[in-house]
């Protein structure tokens, strides 16, 4: 049987259910409301919804075909008039009868439960107070977990060769969540340049617009049709998970839509062929299986990699970027849902990052769908309220536009105004010149840098006490 493709709505006293379903025989269509159960049958086609609220079928009870859209448009009575029924469009959460289970490998998998022990759990979360890394409890020689809910181990050995070309971690199987983070900092630290930081510093005649662009809201759109067959193509699932797992699972959340929103303000909004690697790179999740423990490590992460790896490296454009995932969670997970199928649909086009969908993608898309909305305002709220320096990145930008700056003005006193543009034109690496047409006094100042930069040892102030962990 085929799925229709479906969307509800409501007002005070009646559910509207429209069905598109072009090659049905309309006088064999059957429908069934009882309570919060709702099904439609009409060869080929078949649908069962498991409700929010409870539906009966009484004399208000109605439905139709319209020949011009090839739809029928049902209508069912609410039990009890003025309830609004919440979730309407979380299709997937809608689409399995209420108390289904079953079993796989990895133990019982719970399907459309009504209740949730999340919920009771996420009021407590301090999203700035580091916990324990909840991957530690599970020693590497038993087997490293990752992905979504850490309920992944082992596939590396499987699958080494695919995986190891969409992730930076070499051995995730035999290493730690703090052994991990410790090889990403120091990833990136060897792999921020000075030069490509410099060059979009100075020159930002290309990076001016991206800055400036203003991503366009969806709220109140119907799902599209693409997006609705993701939907149905999901299975829907109740993940059982602890306290921290739940908190890890949300702050890994912000960091793929923080990666996610970076790619779509570079783009404006218009997906590039190597957007799937840029979202991929980005993420601290997608490209080390990162396990962060607090929000500020979720920022710091996405803002070093944000000029470490792609073409735009402006730390303005990385703030921006913050603020867009923020006013994405605060307008909750209907949009939040949005971005993560985007995403689903960029990897899965991009060969091998489907694995990545595997990993982590579609069970985010199940599991947003039963997130709660007031948790995802809480994030939006602390990454509003953090107050984000250079300093906070660990990079010495400070010093090194400093250094810059001081040099390009003291080379040549006698320089004009026109001079010294002339001279900060030659920064652009967008232009394919050779290296050594980066001005003498800036690859001074990088080396500058270079040199007073951080030791290894003081990384990242979070680095510190989860190399403690670990010992």
């Amino acid at each position: 049987m085929i799925t229709p493709r479906f969307n509800l709505s409501q007002d005070e006293n009646c559910l509207f259910v429209t069905i598109h379903a072009p090659f049905s025989k309309v006088s064999d269509a059957e429908i069934f409301m009882d309570g919060t159960d709702f099904r439609f049958h009409s060869n080929p086609y078949y649908v069962r919804l498991n409700l929010p609220g409870e539906i009966i079928e009484n004399d208000a009870a109605k439905a139709h075909f319209d020949a011009d859209t090839n739809e029928f448009k049902i209508t069912c009575p609410k039990v009890v008039r003025g309830t609004h029924f919440q979730g309407l469009d979380m299709l997937t959460s809608l689409l399995e009868p209420k108390g289904k289970r079953s079993v796989d490998s990895k133990g019982i998998e719970v399907l459309d439960e009504t209740c949730s022990e999340e919920d009771s759990s996420e009021s407590d979360f301090d999203w700035f107070l580091d916990q324990k890394i909840v991957e530690e409890s599970n020693s590497p020689s038993n087997g490293a977990k990752y992905g979504f809910g850490l309920k992944h181990s082992g596939l590396f050995a499987t699958l080494a060769e695919e995986l190891h070309q969409v992730v930076d971690v070499k051995n995730p199987d035999n290493q730690s969540a703090s052994d991990r983070r410790i090889e990403r900092l120091e990833q990136e630290k060897r792999e921020f340049n000075p030069e490509h930081y410099l060059a979009d510093f100075f020159q930002t005649d290309m990076i001016d617009p991206v800055i400036e662009y203003k991503p366009s809201s969806r709220i109140g759109e119907e799902w599209t049709e693409a997006e609705t067959s993701l939907l149905k193509s999901f299975n829907n699932k109740e993940y059982l998970l602890d306290h921290d797992q739940l908190q890890s699972t949300y702050l890994g959340l912000v960091d793929i839509l923080l990666a996610y929103c970076y790619d779509m303000r570079t783009t404006m909004s218009d997906p590039s062929v190597e957007s799937a690697w840029a979202i991929a790179k980005i993420s601290g999740t997608l490209s080390w299986l990162e396990i962060f423990t607090s929000i500020r490590q979720v920022v710091d992460c996405f803002l070093r990699r944000s000029l470490c790896f792609p073409l735009f490296r402006n730390f303005k454009l990385s703030i921006k970027a913050i603020e867009d995932a923020s006013n994405i969670l605060k307008e909750g997970r209907t949009s939040v849902l949005r971005c993560f199928l985007q995403i689903y649909q960029l990897f899965n086009k991009s060969d091998p990052r489907y694995l990545l969908n595997q990993l982590y993608i579609r069970d985010y898309c199940i599991w947003i769908q039963k997130s709660n909305d007031e948790t995802l305002a809480s994030l939006s709220q602390s990454l509003k309220s953090m107050d984000l320096t250079k300093e906070d990145v660990t990079l010495n930008l400070v010093d090194l536009e400093r250094a810059a700056i001081n040099l390009m003005c003291n080379s040549d006193d006698s320089s004009d105004e026109s001079d010294l543009e002339e001279q900060m034109a030659h920064l652009s690496l967008k232009k394919k010149s050779a290296p050594s047409a980066m001005p003498t006094d800036l690859q001074v100042a990088a080396e500058a840098a270079r040199m007073s930069s951080p030791s290894e040892s003081d990384l990242d102030s979070d680095d510190d006490s989860s190399a403690e962990e670990s010992d």
